[in-house]
């Protein structure tokens, strides 16, 4: 019997940068380029440099490792596997009303109906870009791309008839959520600790 394949994923907490414009986000890609050089350590894989198609753009494989990489000002998130990967983190907070509604279909909000509205909407937007990440293909995939089903841990999504299985987990108040090709694979966390969804931060 074959093994999962490993995906490896290291969360750690965002330094402090300026608080706005381009030197910020120059910070937080370069913390997030260092999180995924200790995953992939862990892991076995290459050193980097880690290649893309233009600055900030679609990941390039490298010596046979696909690569996902997530910042914000609170956490970086680099994961690496054997097949395309995805990663993403948000903060979970209040949303307005109708971007939820673009996001999230009725029968997805339906779903969803028994997670406190924050938690739901950050759950949702993090695993479908994990999902549009791992795929290649962006933003443009949003509307294609729908919840079937809620696990306590875990979301399991729907794009272009391809089955996805997210795994999310929760660092101070915000979600992490990876997610690759594949339904047999297993998950290998470092650097801060990671918790379940709903325990208080």
């Amino acid at each position: 019997m074959d093994a999962p394949l490993l995906v490896q994923v290291a969360v750690r907490r965002t330094p402090a940068a300026p608080p706005t414009g381009a030197e910020r986000v120059r910070v937080q890609r370069a913390h997030a380029r260092e999180t995924l050089g200790l995953a992939s350590d862990l892991a076995g894989g290459p050193a980097g440099p880690w290649p893309q198609e233009e600055d900030g753009g679609r990941p390039l494989p490298l010596e046979g490792w696909h690569w996902s990489i997530s910042h914000d000002a609170h956490l970086t998130v680099g994961g690496l596997a054997r097949v395309p990967v995805g990663v993403d983190t948000e903060r979970i907070q209040e949303r307005r009303l109708a971007l939820a509604e673009r996001v999230l279909s009725a029968e997805e909000r339906v779903l969803l109906v028994h997670e406190e509205p924050a938690l739901a909407f950050t759950r949702a937007w993090c695993a479908k870009e994990a999902v549009l990440k791992a795929r290649g293909i962006g933003m443009a995939g949003l509307s294609r791309c729908r919840i079937r089903a809620v696990e306590p841990e875990r979301l399991l999504l729907g794009l272009d008839g391809e089955e996805w299985r997210v795994e999310q987990a929760r660092v101070d108040d915000s979600v992490v959520a990876v997610t690759t090709a594949g339904a047999k694979w297993c998950l290998e966390w470092s650097g801060v600790a990671v918790g379940p969804l709903h325990a208080s931060p």
